[in-house]
């Protein structure tokens, strides 16, 4: 693993080989979006003027990931494919200059969220945890918007933070076998909305009627990285209300 120092920007990163054919570039350890926002810039230059065998380059909370090629790299430049990868991506870091970017389509989301009981098994074992009310947690989780650092875990599945201090909990020791669609969740320092019912670790406050995914929609995932998330309380009928038309 080479480790080098960032001179224009302000973390230390590593650049290390994932397999043979893509390399990360490993900046830092903590979540931050001003972070995420310089790799989003790394990559939009990357885009602009990719290496030779390029495929792809994908962002994370703190990394970003490039993809080649290999044969296509070696026809070109005649080098060993991940060394030529590694060097190239070393050249661009380095001239980063710690300016941020955020998509041009970035959007605002206003998301209802019922945070009833019925809809959030792990709400009473969360406010017993952090010593406070159900009506403070709702106040919190709301008050301030979110930033989408990555889509995964399931298509749609929006990685959120940052959550409030208060609001921080690591994730349950025994992760639930499904939850249901919509169902809105925190673990450590960030928050999310699972599409579809599945398993979940993270601990379940409430549910949102909006569908995240669409097969039929030509843009199938509703949020995407850089956009912004506000949640807004609703009650149970509310919810009742709006999840029958999301339903159809």
């Amino acid at each position: 693993m080479i480790t080098i120092r960032l001179l224009a920007i302000r973390y230390d990163y590593s650049i290390y080989t994932i397999s043979e054919s893509a390399v990360t570039l490993q900046y830092g350890s903590d979540i931050s979006i001003d972070r995420h926002r310089e790799l989003t810039a790394l990559k939009e230059r990357i885009l602009s003027h990719p290496p030779a065998g390029f495929r792809d380059v994908s962002v994370a909370y703190n990394s970003l990931s490039l993809f080649i090629e290999p044969f296509d790299t070696w026809r070109e430049i005649k080098i060993s494919p991940l060394a030529y990868l590694k060097n190239w991506l070393r050249e661009k870091a380095a001239c980063m200059d710690g300016f941020t970017s955020q998509p041009a389509d970035s959007k605002e989301v206003l998301l209802p969220v019922c945070y009833d009981e019925a809809l959030a098994p792990d709400l009473a074992a969360v406010v017993a945890e952090k010593g406070i009310s159900v009506e403070e947690l709702i106040s919190l989780h709301t008050q301030q918007p979110y930033y989408v650092f990555m889509l995964g875990f399931s298509p749609g599945f929006p990685y959120l933070g940052i959550l409030p201090d208060k609001l921080h909990i690591p994730r349950k020791s025994r992760p639930a076998l499904v939850v249901t669609a919509g169902s809105v969740g925190i673990a450590g320092k960030q928050t999310g909305i699972y599409p579809f019912d599945t398993p979940a670790g993270w601990y379940v406050i409430g549910r949102t009627p909006v569908k995240l995914f669409n097969f039929n929609d030509s843009q199938r995932c509703l949020l995407n990285a850089g956009d912004t998330v506000r949640f807004s309380s609703i009650d149970l009928e509310t919810f009742k209300y709006l999840n029958q038309y999301e339903d159809k």
